[in-house]
């Protein structure tokens, strides 16, 4: 399996739509709208162009 880091967004997202309890630990509708969300805020924090779409 490729490594979380060298994954392109598309990639990761596929990832966790495969095992979502892996990063949200229990599954849930809320938990799995949240992630993305927090992906988004941490990207554009740190200087990222965010999710589009």
């Amino acid at each position: 399996m490729t490594q979380l880091s060298e994954m392109s967004e598309r990639e990761y997202f596929a990832s966790v739509g495969h095992c979502p309890g892996m990063f949200v630990g229990k599954t849930s509708f809320h938990r799995l709208t949240a992630f993305p969300i927090g992906y988004d805020q941490h990207v554009l924090r740190h200087g990222g162009h965010g999710l589009a779409g």
